[in-house]
């Protein structure tokens, strides 16, 4: 075996960067079995395992020559060239030493850094980064050898750029070396960049449409615009165009918008919808001249079914309303505490208790102007401080409420209107062509159609002062008047003015616990009593724009009082309300000069409303324990001492697999109970159907667990159920599901079986081929597939 040093850049780098010219230079050491120079020639020729190492690189064949005339190397016999995760095999190579661009003969490439490999009859390597590959298959399958690729794709023609695209022509996918779809043209990628071109296709087999296929088609229609238009068709219901647009302008301004539309052939039973469908998504974020900014969050669909039947919005069908808002926003000052808001929000009804599409009944946000000054940004003599909140609604909806109710009940009477306020038509809110004389209780509940339309003005101004006791303590009252302006159809002018105030009183302890090596527990205490007023005034026939809440959030309310001065609605009740509370907060520290970790923290209270007979009102608790090893919970509740009654309660545990146990490489455990022992009355509605509709459980009493266990790096066994402990319960949900990824992890298939109370048992079944390999939250994040749902 012989070698030595040549100062010749044989050994270029294959994929190379922008400063490889600058490391042609370097000097690289040959080594072989017989090495042999023919000076006439200027000739190197190295024969017997041959290895060329310059730098980061290596070269290895059995045979290699090249010329210090010509600068053209070639290489023979198990050829392989590396360059750090990425190689180059070949039977035989003809490439230029300083650029190595040039030929391989029933070569292979390896990419490791994107993922992918190439096998070809000829590798034509045309630039530093950039190949052309004739009679080429691609795939991530790194099985082992001897045996078919689970999938891969055969071309005949391909450009490939190593950082960047492929493109291929007259190619075919097959799984287990069948094709079983030929693509005439199609790229896909190996780089972040962009470049326009038909995606790999999806396909579904199963759900309301039935069977569905669609073809994405992805244009790259400017430097920071993005457009992908993908056609669908479905057996069922026919043919779906999908748009959506990226898009990015300026440092800190961007967007998505995504819009769907199809007839529908597939027509639900006794649905007045009409088979003109479509769906809009619309998130966008801009920054303005003056430092001003929009953001929009629009989520609009035709009918109520819609996401129900369709993968865009099924994250909001079980959504009471799916709510769309757009603002322009700024903040003031040094400190950013003054700010300023334009906005409007719209929500579109998605329940009920029958087909009937109640969007132009909602009372609607259409103008919303805010401003506010938050604490400690306007200071004044004496350390006194001044805080604004203020808001200018417009509230409408899309037509009259008189209206649109002769519409859904056509020949009805008026329904009865409670003061002028709301028609009492009880929490279900149904028409169904019935004479509407209402439930007559005169008490406004959740799914009650609001009768008025107008503008409502709140201004609350506050003035507050802070006082330090040394540092034994601090004291913060504030003192406020809320005033509200109102203009309706039904009234010309009313208004209501409340007088607010508030104070606290804080102390805070410190004890510190040190252990052996540096490790120490801090313990934190922080006492406080809270008080909280607000006036009484009359306000039944003010108009009702803001309901009052049907149950009310006692615990937030008593931990946090500002939730009790500071009320949106339109019917606030009197308030004279003291908390004493006492707040434990647990730090560790590791080692002697390593950074404190908070552990653990509690808060207990109780409190006492003197404006009415209750008195004595909950005790409140609300904690939680950070990760402490495998263990990690949460703890909240309020109980009423007089009535000896869990008002309401939840306790939640998780533990997790600390290390890998025999063939469980993971496992984690999490159960959560919850009570709650008033719930909001609503009526639930399941694709129109009244029947399987009603007001719900009375009370929550549910127990919901779920667990996963990873077996091994490529199965994972997942299951998540709920339980109702309540009267005439049972389970919620059910939902297990098993993932099994290849060996070579370029391929996963996945089963999920769901059960849900009303809507009986379903399921699925995916496969999966996988582009990256990577291991991932979730083992079918990446790639594309076909799947079978029920």
């Amino acid at each position: 075996m012989v070698g030595f040093l040549v100062g010749l850049g044989l050994c270029a780098r294959a994929f190379a960067g922008p400063d490889d010219r600058d490391r042609m230079d370097e000097p690289f050491e040959i080594t072989a079995d017989r090495i042999e120079y023919e000076a006439d020639r200027e000739l190197y020729v190295a024969d017997g395992r041959v290895r060329v190492v310059q730098g980061e690189r290596r070269l290895r064949a059995r045979w290699l020559a090249f010329s210090r005339t010509t600068r053209i190397g070639v290489a023979e016999g198990d050829v392989e060239l590396f360059d750090g995760p990425d190689r180059l095999r070949a039977d035989f190579m003809v490439f230029d030493v300083d650029t190595l661009q040039g030929m391989l003969f029933q070569g292979s490439l390896d990419a490791g850094s994107d993922g992918f490999f190439v096998r070809a009859r000829e590798l034509v390597r045309t630039g530093k980064n950039t190949f052309t590959v004739r009679d080429g298959v691609f795939s991530t399958c790194r099985c082992e050898p001897g045996g078919r690729l689970p999938w891969e794709i055969h071309s005949s023609r391909a450009e490939l750029e190593l950082g960047g695209y492929g493109t291929l022509t007259n190619s075919t996918f097959n799984i287990l070396g069948i094709p079983v779809l030929w693509v005439p043209w199609a790229f896909f990628p190996v780089k972040s960049e962009r470049e326009t071109g038909f995606l790999l296709p999806d396909f579904l087999f199963g759900g309301r449409g039935g069977a569905g296929f669609g073809l994405p088609f992805f244009w790259a229609a400017g430097p920071s615009l993005n457009v992908t238009l993908t056609p669908r068709y479905f057996v069922e219901r026919g043919y779906k165009q999908d748009v959506e647009l990226e898009y990015v302008f300026g440092e800190r301004s961007e967007g998505q918008l995504f819009a769907a539309f199809l007839r529908d052939r597939q027509a639900e039973p006794n649905s007045p919808f009409r088979r003109e469908r479509w769906a809009v998504l619309w998130e966008h974020d801009q920054e303005l001249p003056a430092e001003w900014r929009w953001q929009t969050d629009l989520k609009l669909s035709s009918d109520n079914l819609y996401a129900d039947d369709f993968v865009e919005l099924r994250r909001y069908r079980a959504f009471r309303f799916m709510e769309s808002t757009t603002n322009l926003a700024r903040a003031f000052g040094a400190s950013g505490g003054l700010g300023g808001m334009l906005g409007a929000r719209y929500g579109d009804d998605l329940q009920g208790s029958t087909f009937d599409d109640r969007d132009e009944l909602l009372l609607q946000r259409l103008v919303e102007i805010r401003g506010d000054i938050q604490p400690g940004t306007l200071k004044g003599p004496f350390g006194i401080e001044a805080r604004v909140d203020s808001e200018l609604i417009h509230f409408s909806g899309l037509r009259s409420a008189e209206s649109e109710l002769a519409g859904l009940a056509p020949g009805a009477p008026p329904p009865l209107r409670s003061d002028g306020r709301f028609y009492d038509l009880g929490f279900d809110g149904r028409f169904d062509g019935q004479p509407l004389g209402g439930e007559g209780d005169g008490i406004f509940q959740p799914g009650e159609p609001l009768a008025e339309r107008g503008t409502r003005l709140v201004i609350h101004p506050r003035l507050a002062r802070s006082f330090r006791l040394g540092t034994l303590a601090e004291f913060v009252p504030e003192i406020g008047w809320q005033q509200a302006l109102y203009q309706t159809n039904a009234q010309k002018f009313a208004e209501r003015g409340l007088l607010t105030a508030r104070t606290g009183f804080r102390s805070r302890f410190a004890r510190d616990y040190l252990g052996e090596s540096g490790r120490a527990v801090r313990h934190i205490l922080e006492p406080r009593l809270s008080w909280a007023l607000v006036s009484q005034r009359r306000q039944r026939s003010n108009p009702l724009f803001v309901p009052r809440a049907s149950v009310e959030q006692s615990r937030l309310r008593a931990l946090s009082l500002e939730n009790v001065t500071r009320n949106p609605s339109d019917r606030i009740t009197s308030t004279n309300q003291i908390v004493l509370s006492l707040g434990q907060r647990f730090f560790v520290r590791e080692r002697a000069g390593g950074t404190a970790r908070l552990e653990a923290e509690l808060v207990t209270a109780v409190d006492w409303d003197f404006s009415d007979s209750r008195g004595l009102g909950n005790l409140y608790v609300e904690g939680r324990v950070l990760p402490i090893g495998p263990v990690s919970a949460r703890v909240r509740g309020a109980f009423n001492p007089e009535t000896a009654r869990l008002r309401e309660g939840e306790v939640g545990l998780t533990l997790r697999l600390p290390e890998a146990i025999g063939f469980i490489r993971g496992a984690s455990l999490t159960t959560n109970y919850r009570y709650r022992g008033s719930l909001p009355r609503f009526f639930e509605s399941f694709r129109g159907e009244s029947s399987s509709g009603g007001n719900g459980d009375s009370e929550l009493n549910q127990l919901d667990w779920s667990a996963r266990v990873e077996l091994t790096s490529r199965i994972r066994l997942s299951y998540r159920a709920v339980y109702s402990l309540a009267e005439d319960g049972g389970f919620v949900r059910n939902r297990g599901l098993v993932e099994y990824v290849s060996k070579c992890r370029c391929w996963g298939v996945g089963a999920v079986v769901t059960q849900e109370r009303h809507q009986g048992f379903g399921g699925g079944f995916q496969i999966r081929f996988l582009g990256l390999g990577d291991e991932r939250s979730n083992l079918f994040d990446g790639g594309f597939g076909a799947g079978l749902n029920f």
